[in-house]
């Protein structure tokens, strides 16, 4: 169990300082112990879930073993990847609605292209951006300077 946070002093930041330093090793090192237990119950039950995915005519999907009073649920996560020449000929060869049903289309620009562009390129192509926050992180280190 983690300790209580250490009291904020108005002004020193070293307490904050060193008990983040200390929760975030302690992170590190439980999910570095998570991902071994988490390995070792993979080596243990991957055959047999693959099996009970195998018997449904599946490859991916989840899988929910019972071992000795526990249930273990073993996730086999597929990403599809899309040939995008193949494809393309694949739509133009069907009827313009069919295609539309079936394929989705996203434009966008790179960012570092985008920062890159020249200031007219850049002005017709503000028009169509939206920058929105993705998240938030802050970070603290002691300053040696």
């Amino acid at each position: 169990m983690l300790n209580a946070p250490a009291p904020f002093i108005p002004n020193d930041l070293t307490p904050v300082y060193e008990r983040r330093n200390d929760v975030m090793q302690k992170i590190s090192d439980l999910q570095k112990e998570l991902k071994v237990i988490n390995n070792s119950l993979i080596q243990q039950f991957e055959d047999q879930a693959r099996q009970y995915l195998a018997d449904k005519g599946k490859d991916f999907g989840q899988a929910t073993l019972k071992s000795d009073g526990f249930k273990i649920t073993i996730d086999f996560r597929k990403k599809v990847e899309w040939d995008q020449d193949q494809l393309i000929s694949a739509l133009d060869a069907m009827d313009e609605d069919t295609a539309k049903h079936y394929a989705s289309l996203k434009v966008s620009v790179a960012e570092a292209k985008f920062q890159q562009a020249p200031p007219e390129i850049k002005a017709a192509l503000s028009e169509c951006r939206t920058v929105l926050l993705q998240g938030t992180s802050v970070n603290i280190e002691v300053d040696n300077a």
